[in-house]
C-alpha cells in the first residue's frame, strides 16, 4: 500500500513482516526508504512490495508497539522481517498532500490504525473513532441501524454553522464517513490544531479526518468475514403499562381533580388488573437480527497492484418495521508504469436504504417512541374485528394515533446511491523533485419517499418525496522538493487545487390520499392539497498552499504552511482569505539520556489560523417570500411578495485562532508512549444568521458577529503491559477535556432563544446561547416540588393549590424561565485493552461521556404533561402528593420544561467484548480460520432514567445539534448487540 511521493528505481523488493514470538503476521507496518519519502504499508497478510533505487538502498521497518529495524538490500529482492514487542515514535503519519515520521510530526495530529479496532466488529467508522483518539469526541444521535454520528474535534466552533470535520479519503476531500467500510481501512489520522488543519484552509477549521484505505500487494489473498447480530432493548423503561390497575386508579384521581368524572368503575379495574394491559414498549420494540459478510482481493500482478472488497450489510432494527441495507464495493489499482511514473485508480460504490426513519413521522408531538410511551394501556392494538383501534378507547393517555399502525402500515424510504472516483498520478521529476495529481468526483443521489398513514384526523395517508442530487469534483496539483544538507533537511511542498460542489434539490408532497393502497398507487382525494418545490445551488473553492518543513540535526523541527483560498460564497472584495500557521517542536532527548524509564521526548508548539466559509452559496444575497398575505386596511388581506432575508454584501470569513502546547514522551525504549497537549482556540467574526426586528419586515440576516472559544487538554497513553512467549497485554488510554464558552454576541445581547421548541402544544423554547456559558444551555423554569397543604394561602395568589407543581417565581410573582443546565459534555474518554494468550484473542473496549445534562422530556411526557399527553404513566407517579403523603410528585399538570426534567447524563459503557480463536493454517491447505463471540453495550453505569444518556432526538428545521445537543423527545434506544462471526483467509 503505497502513501508517499515515490523515488521508484529498477528494483522491487517485497517480503513479508511477522511477529517474531508467535510468528503472526503484522498488519500495517510502515516499510520505507530511508532518506527519501518513498514508502508502503504491509497489508492483512503481513505482506509488502516497493520499488527502490538500488543495492544500496536502506529500509526502515516501523510499526506501533514493536522496535523499529533497518535492513540494506543488497542483491536481495525478497526480505522477510521479524519484529519484536517495544514501540517507538517512528510509525509513518499522513498530514494531508504528504507524510512525516511520527518523530518529526509539529502539529497535534492523533492516529487510529486498523490494529486498533480489529477485534470489534464494526458496521461504522465512526465507531472506530470513539474513545480511541485524543481530542475527538463521537456520539450517536439514535441507535436506529443507518443513523447519524455526531464527530467534533477540540468542541464546537459555530452557533448557526456546521462543525463536522473534513473527511479526506485517499486525497478526496468532502467523503460521508458513514459510507465507508472499516475493514478497507489502513490508517486514520485526525488533524486537530490550526497548525495541522491549515493545511486543508476553510474547509479545515472544524479539523481534518485523513483516512487511507488499502492497497493491494504480493501474492494473491482472498479475505472473507461473515458475522451476525442479534440486538435488543438493553431494558424497557418502568411504566404504569406495566401496572394497568394503578394507572386506571391515577387516570380517575387526576379526572376528578380537574373537575370531571372517574372515567373506571371498580368492576374495569379489577378486570384490567385481572387480564393485563397493552404495554407499548413490547409491541413496537424486537429482536433485530442483522446479517453482514465481507470480502476483499488483494495482490499484485507484475506492475500492477490491486484492492478490491465488498460489503453486505442487512440489520433489523429494534423497533418494528425498521432497518437498514448496504451494499459497497472499493476498487484500488495501482499500475507502475516505469521506473518515474505510476497511476492509480480508486473507484468506490455505495448504495444504502434506511426503512423508516423517525424522522418521517415528525416530532411535533414526540417520537414514536414517545407516543408508545405515552399511549393507552387500557386500548388494545386491534379492535375486535383484527383492524387497528386508531385512538384510545376512552381518550386518554396520548390522544396521537396507534404507533403500532403508524410502523407498520407507513414507508418510509431514503435511499442513498454514491459514487466516487480518484485518479492519482505520481511523477519523480528528479532525485529531488516529485509531481503528484489527484482528480477525484463524486456523485451523491439521495431519495427520501414518504407514505405516512399518521397525518391528520381524517387517517388518510400523505406523501412527499425528496431527491438531492450532489455532485462535486476536485482537482489537486502537489508539487514537492526535498533536499539533505549534512545534517538538516529541508521539504517544500506546494499545492494548487480547485473544488467546485453542485446540488438541485426537487420534490412534492400530497396530502389527504383517498386509495391507500402504497406509495405508487395512492389518489388524491378532491379538493386535496399538493405542493411542488425545488432548489438548486452550487459553490467553487479555489487554493494555494505552501509547506515548508525544516528538520536540523533531528532535534529541531519545523513546519510553516501558508494557505490563500477563494470561496464563491462571497462577495468579490472579500472572497480571498489567507490563512497562516507555524508551529516548531524539539527533541530532549540529550536531556534525558535514553537510558533510564524515558526513552524519547519532544516539546512542541504550534500558532495557526483558519477561516470558514460555511453559509449558503447566496447568503450574501436577499431572499424574497411570494404569496404572503398583509393587511393595509385592518380588513382584508392582500397578496404580495416580502424579504424574509436580507442582503448582506460585507460578509466574509469566519476565523478560528488555535495555539497548540504539546509533549510527547516514549517509554522503555519504545515499549510505550506518553502524549499530553493543552490547545486554546478561539473563534472571532462568527457567520451568524441573526434575526431582523418585526419593524423592519423580520426575517434573518448572515453577519460577522460572534465569539466562542474552546480550551482543553487532551491526553494519550499506550502501553505493552505484559510481552513474553505466550501471553501478551496492550493498553491504551486516550481522554480529552473541552471547556467551550460564547465570549461574544450581537448587539449587545447576553442570551439569545434557540429554536428548538417543546412538544404537546406549549411550544415553549427549550434552548438558548448564553454569553459567558459553553454552547447546548437548556432553557426552562426552575421546579421546587409542590405546593403543600400549609401553603395554601400562597399557592392561591398564583392561582394553584396544594398538590401543584411549585416554580422559581421573580418580584411580580411570575414564573423565572432562564438556563438550568448544558448539554454538551466536557470531557470523554476510552481505555482499549487487547490481551492474547496463545490462540486466544480478547479485547475489551471501555469508553465514557462526563459532564453534561440530559433534557429528559420524555420522561416529562409520561409525567402528566400538557397538550396530547395528558395522562400519568410515570411509574413512580403512585407516590404523587395527596393531603395525606405531601411527596414533591405533582398530582396535576406541569410544564415539560422545567429543571425537574434535567438529568445527569455522565455514563461509562462497556462498548465492547470481544474473544476470538485462531485456528491458524487448517491442515495442508493456505486457508487461515478465526471464530469469534463479541457483545457491544453490554454495560451501562449512569444514573440516568431513560435508555441511553448518549442518545438525543430533534425536529427538524430547529437550529444545529450543538446548541441543542442532549434534548430528549424519545431518541430510538441504543441496542445491546451480541455477534458471531468468522473470518477465513487463503
Amino acid at each position: 500500500m503505497t502513501l508517499f511521493n515515490f523515488a521508484y528505481g529498477q528494483i522491487t523488493v517485497s517480503g513479508t513482516v511477522t511477529d517474531k514470538d508467535d510468528n503472526s503476521p503484522l498488519i500495517g507496518v510502515t516499510v520505507s526508504v530511508v532518506g527519501t519519502n518513498s514508502g508502503t504499508i504491509t497489508d492483512i497478510d503481513g505482506s509488502y512490495s516497493l520499488s527502490v533505487p538500488g543495492p544500496d538502498t536502506k529500509l526502515a521497518y516501523s510499526y506501533t508497539g514493536y522496535g523499529s529495524q533497518e535492513v540494506t538490500v543488497g542483491q536481495q529482492t525478497r526480505i522477510d522481517v521479524a519484529m519484536l514487542a517495544g514501540a517507538d515514535l517512528d510509525e509513518i503519519v499522513v498530514i494531508g498532500y504528504g507524510t512525516v515520521k511520527k518523530s518529526d510530526v509539529t502539529g497535534a495530529v492523533s492516529s487510529v490504525s486498523a490494529a486498533d479496532y480489529e477485534d470489534q466488529p464494526l458496521t461504522r467508522l465512526e465507531d472506530a473513532l470513539q474513545g480511541r483518539a485524543a481530542g475527538v469526541s463521537v456520539a450517536k444521535s439514535n441507535g436506529q441501524p443507518g443513523s447519524n454520528f455526531k464527530v467534533r474535534i477540540r468542541g464546537v466552533n459555530s452557533i448557526t454553522g456546521n462543525n463536522s470535520p473534513l473527511i479526506v479519503v485517499d486525497g478526496i476531500q468532502g467523503v460521508d464517513l458513514s459510507t465507508l467500510n472499516p475493514n478497507d481501512i489502513q490508517t486514520i489520522d485526525v488533524l486537530k490544531d490550526a497548525s495541522a488543519t491549515a493545511i486543508y484552509g476553510v474547509r479545515g477549521s472544524n479539523g481534518v479526518i485523513i483516512v487511507t484505505t488499502k492497497r493491494g500487494s504480493g501474492q494473491g489473498k482472498v479475505n472473507l468475514e461473515y458475522f451476525v447480530t442479534s440486538a435488543a432493548v438493553p431494558e424497557f423503561l418502568p411504566t404504569l403499562q406495566d401496572n394497568v390497575g394503578d394507572f386506571a386508579r391515577l387516570e380517575n384521581l387526576r379526572r376528578v381533580n380537574a373537575g370531571g368524572n372517574p372515567n373506571f368503575t371498580d368492576a374495569e379495574i379489577a378486570a384490567l388488573e385481572a387480564n393485563g394491559g397493552t404495554n407499548w414498549q413490547r409491541e413496537i420494540f424486537q429482536t433485530g437480527i442483522g446479517q453482514n459478510l465481507l470480502g476483499s482481493v488483494s495482490g499484485s500482478e507484475g506492475k500492477i497492484n490491486y484492492f478490491v472488497s465488498g460489503v453486505f450489510r442487512d440489520q433489523e432494527g429494534i423497533v418494528i418495521n425498521t432497518g437498514f441495507k448496504q451494499l459497497s464495493l472499493r476498487s484500488n489499482i495501482d499500475a507502475q508504469i516505469n521506473n518515474k511514473l505510476k497511476v492509480g485508480l480508486n473507484v468506490f460504490v455505495n448504495r444504502d436504504q434506511t426503512q423508516n426513519d423517525f424522522s418521517f413521522a415528525g416530532n411535533g408531538q414526540g417520537s414514536l417512541v414517545a407516543k408508545a410511551l405515552t399511549w393507552d394501556p387500557t386500548t388494545p392494538v386491534f379492535a375486535d374485528d383484527g383492524t387497528y383501534n386508531l385512538r384510545s378507547l376512552r381518550g386518554i393517555g396520548s390522544l396521537n394515533d396507534n404507533p403500532v399502525r403508524t410502523l407498520m402500515e407507513s414507508d418510509a424510504q431514503r435511499v442513498r446511491e454514491q459514487l466516487s472516483t480518484a485518479l492519482v498520478l505520481g511523477w519523480d521529476i528528479t532525485d529531488d523533485i516529485s509531481y503528484t495529481l489527484n482528480a477525484g468526483t463524486r456523485l451523491n443521489n439521495i431519495n427520501n419517499q414518504v407514505y405516512d398513514v399518521e397525518v391528520g384526523d381524517d387517517f388518510l395517508p400523505h406523501t412527499n418525496f425528496n431527491n438531492n442530487k450532489f455532485q462535486s469534483y476536485q482537482v489537486s496539483h502537489i508539487l514537492s522538493w526535498g533536499k539533505s544538507f549534512g545534517n538538516n533537511d529541508l521539504k517544500l511542498t506546494g499545492v494548487q487545487e480547485y473544488l467546485k460542489e453542485t446540488s438541485i434539490v426537487n420534490g412534492w408532497s400530497a396530502q389527504d390520499l383517498s386509495l391507500p393502497r402504497g406509495y405508487y398507487f395512492a389518489e388524491l382525494a378532491p379538493g386535496a392539497g399538493q405542493t411542488v418545490s425545488n432548489n438548486f445551488s452550487e459553490r467553487e473553492l479555489s487554493s494555494y498552499m505552501l509547506r515548508g518543513e525544516y528538520v536540523m540535526g533531528d532535534k529541531l523541527f519545523v513546519t510553516a504552511t501558508g494557505r490563500y483560498d477563494g470561496t464563491s460564497v462571497f462577495r468579490a472584495d472579500n472572497r480571498w482569505g489567507f490563512f497562516p500557521s507555524l508551529a516548531v517542536g524539539y527533541s530532549l532527548n540529550d536531556l534525558i539520556g535514553g537510558s533510564g524509564p524515558l526513552s524519547s521526548m519532544k516539546v512542541r508548539l504550534g500558532w495557526g489560523q483558519v477561516g470558514n466559509q460555511n453559509i449558503g452559496p447566496y447568503s450574501t444575497f436577499g431572499g424574497l417570500r411570494t404569496n404572503a398575505s398583509y393587511s393595509f386596511d385592518f380588513n382584508s388581506a392582500q397578496t404580495g411578495t416580502v424579504l424574509n432575508s436580507f442582503e448582506s454584501a460585507d460578509l466574509t470569513w469566519e476565523t478560528t485562532t488555535q495555539t497548540n502546547v504539546g509533549l510527547d514522551i516514549g517509554i522503555l525504549e519504545g515499549r510505550g508512549s506518553f502524549t499530553i497537549e493543552y490547545f486554546s482556540k478561539k473563534t472571532t467574526d462568527l457567520l451568524l444568521a441573526t434575526p431582523v426586528p418585526g419593524t423592519f419586515g423580520g426575517g434573518i440576516i448572515n453577519q460577522n458577529v460572534g465569539e466562542v472559544t474552546n480550551n482543553g487538554i487532551d491526553l494519550s497513553l499506550s502501553y505493552a503491559i505484559v510481552n513474553t512467549t505466550n501471553f501478551d497485554w496492550d493498553a491504551s488510554f486516550n481522554a480529552s477535556y473541552v471547556k467551550n464558552e460564547v465570549t461574544q454576541l450581537y448587539n449587545d445581547l447576553e442570551q439569545i432563544n434557540g429554536l428548538f421548541t417543546s412538544p404537546g402544544g406549549q411550544s415553549r423554547v427549550l434552548n438558548i446561547i448564553e454569553l459567558g456559558q459553553p454552547l447546548g444551555q437548556f432553557q426552562g423554569s426552575t421546579f421546587l416540588g409542590t405546593w403543600k397543604t400549609a401553603e395554601a394561602a400562597q399557592a392561591a395568589e398564583f392561582g394553584a393549590q396544594p398538590g401543584d407543581p411549585k416554580y422559581l417565581r421573580d418580584a411580580n410573582g411570575d414564573i423565572v424561565f432562564g438556563s438550568i443546565g448544558n448539554g454538551t459534555p466536557d470531557f470523554v474518554w476510552g481505555f482499549n485493552n487487547s490481551f492474547t494468550f496463545k490462540n486466544f484473542d480478547l479485547n475489551i473496549f471501555i469508553q465514557g461521556m462526563h459532564g453534561f445534562d440530559v433534557y429528559n422530556i420524555q420522561q416529562a411526557m409520561i409525567t402528566g404533561g400538557a397538550g396530547d399527553s395528558r395522562s400519568f404513566l410515570s411509574a413512580d407517579q403512585v407516590n404523587q402528593w395527596t393531603p395525606q403523603n405531601e411527596t414533591d410528585i405533582p398530582a396535576t399538570v406541569q410544564f415539560y420544561n422545567s429543571s425537574r426534567y434535567i438529568e445527569k447524563g455522565d455514563f461509562i459503557r462497556l462498548s465492547n467484548l470481544n474473544l476470538g480463536y485462531n485456528f491458524g493454517q487448517i491442515g495442508s491447505t493456505d486457508m487461515n480460520l478465526k471464530v469469534y463471540a463479541s457483545g457491544q453495550n453490554l454495560l451501562l453505569i449512569t444514573d440516568y432514567s431513560g435508555y441511553d444518556p448518549e442518545l438525543s432526538s430533534r425536529k427538524g428545521g430547529q437550529g444545529i445539534e450543538d446548541v441543542a445537543p442532549g434534548i430528549n423527545l424519545g431518541a430510538y434506544p441504543n441496542p445491546r448487540t451480541y455477534t458471531f462471526g468468522l473470518k477465513l483467509g487463503f
